[in-house]
């Protein structure tokens, strides 16, 4: 399921690469892990563009335009992720 915008226009975001990253993580370090997420706003939705293990100094994420840094868990993540995924 797509991001819906206030209009009821979909929006979604070509991560399957992310998303599959992101299990190997899961896997990996566990749900709970604490990632930073680069964000972006797109047709008044925010979409979430990639990730980063919090373990990393957040200082060293150079961030582009009008992105954004969020902290989530990577469980949160993943769900986000197959939602911006979907078209419909």
């Amino acid at each position: 399921m797509a991001f819906e915008n206030r209009d009821g226009k979909k929006i979604s975001y070509e991560c399957s690469k992310l998303i599959e990253e992101l299990k190997k993580d899961i896997a990996e370090f566990g749900g709970e892990k604490l990632v930073y997420v680069i964000t972006e706003k797109q047709e008044d939705v925010v979409i979430y563009k990639d990730y980063f293990l919090a373990a990393r100094d957040k200082s060293s994420i150079e961030l582009k335009g009008k992105e954004k840094l969020k902290i989530m868990t990577a469980s949160a993540l993943l769900i986000l992720y197959k939602m911006e995924n979907s078209i419909f």
